[in-house]
């Protein structure tokens, strides 16, 4: 039993390398999702400021008493102000979606133009990781010459 929940944790895992799941509004420039993005942040840390929380957390020995203690801090906004985020962006008309990455096969030392405003999704559009963290678009019917 102990394994098959070590091997579900591991597909729920690696399940989040096989997708990109960015706010998406068809039509939309990158400079567009970005200002409006940089917004929707703005709009909720106004909204939701940050309310940092100190836990102390005893440690106890063997003999069940307390031999010392850790401090633990955390944000207990952070989840709301996620939430402020997404509803902002929904009602300007983002949603989230999700988009496949790219496989080697796919790209076969071809080269892509990255994508500058967000096309309707197709079979064809996937992400590619960037060496800086960050993700582009591609349309694999659309190959450079």
């Amino acid at each position: 039993m102990k394994q098959i929940l070590i091997a579900c944790c591991a597909l729920v895992g690696l399940s989040g390398c096989l997708e990109y799941t960015p706010m998406y509004k068809v039509g939309a420039s990158t400079q567009e999702s970005n200002v409006t993005r940089a917004q929707c942040n703005t709009y909720a840390a106004q909204t939701v400021p940050p309310m940092i929380i100190q836990d102390w957390i005893p440690v106890f020995g063997a003999n069940g008493r307390v031999v010392g203690h850790r401090i633990e801090t955390y944000d207990a906004n952070e989840g709301r102000r996620n939430t402020a985020v997404k509803t902002c962006m929904s009602q300007q008309g983002f949603d989230r979606v999700s988009i496949p990455y790219c496989t080697e096969d796919q790209l076969a030392g071809k080269s892509y133009a990255p994508l500058k405003n967000s096309p309707p999704l197709t079979g064809s559009i996937c992400a590619i990781r960037q060496k800086d963290g960050g993700r582009v678009l591609i349309d694999l019917s659309k190959p450079k010459s």
